[in-house]
C-alpha cells in the first residue's frame, strides 16, 4: 500500500482487515509524508520519490510470489481484494486489475476515456480501466519490468501496457470504490 499524507486510521483499519481476512503480508510504504507515520512497520522513502517508487519498494520487500497493490486513500475494500485474488487464482492469469465504475464528469471523464481508448488501440485488447491501483499480479513478472517502469504515477499505466504488449494474460474484474476522503 503506497501512501503519502493519508489518514493513518484508514491505513491501520486496512492492515487489520487484510490480516483478518486472509492473513496477507501487508507492506505499507510511505512516500515522504509531511508528518512521518510513527509506526515501525511502515517503510519510508525520504525525500519523496513517487508512487511508482513506493510500489517498487513494497514489491521488492515482499516475500510472496503473488502481489496485491491497493491505494491507501480508503477507496478499495478488503472484499474486492479477496475477489481479485480468487479470480487470479481460479483463472490463472498473470495480472487482474480492479475495474472501477467511476461516476466522473467533464474533463476528467473524457481524459480517462481517451487514455483507455488510446491504450486499447496500442495493445489490441479492450482496456476498461488502465490506472486502477487495485491489482493482483505475479511478483517475478513485474520485477522484470522494473528497469523501464516509472518511479512516478505512470507505474500502473506502463506495467499494464507492457504486460499486454508482451502477451501476458491480463484481465479486469469490476470493483466498487468509495469516494476518496483523504
Amino acid at each position: 500500500i503506497p501512501i503519502r499524507d493519508e489518514d493513518w486510521s484508514v491505513i491501520a483499519k486496512l492492515k487489520t482487515d487484510l490480516n483478518t481476512a486472509g492473513g496477507y503480508e501487508v507492506i505499507v510504504v510511505d512516500d515522504g509524508s509531511t508528518v512521518p507515520y510513527p509506526y515501525p512497520t511502515v517503510l519510508r522513502l525520504d525525500p519523496p520519490i513517487g508512487y511508482g517508487a513506493a510500489l517498487k519498494m513494497g514489491i521488492r520487500t515482499a516475500t510472496c510470489p503473488v502481489i496485491v497493490t491497493m491505494d491507501g486513500d480508503g477507496q478499495h475494500s478488503v472484499e474486492d481484494v479477496n475477489r481479485l485474488v480468487d479470480f487470479f487464482t481460479y483463472f490463472d492469469v498473470d495480472m487482474v486489475i480492479g475495474d472501477r465504475r467511476l461516476k466522473e464528469s467533464g474533463l476528467r471523464l473524457w481524459g480517462r476515456k481517451c487514455l483507455n481508448w488510446t491504450a486499447t488501440l496500442m495493445t489490441g485488447q479492450w482496456i476498461p480501466d488502465l490506472n486502477s491501483g487495485l491489482r493482483v499480479f505475479k511478483r517475478q513478472i513485474m520485477m522484470g519490468y522494473f528497469p523501464i517502469l516509472s518511479d512516478k504515477f505512470s507505474f500502473t499505466t506502463s506495467s499494464t501496457l507492457s504486460m499486454l504488449s508482451d502477451g501476458y494474460r491480463v484481465d479486469w474484474l469490476p470493483i466498487k470504490v468509495t469516494p476518496r476522503q483523504f
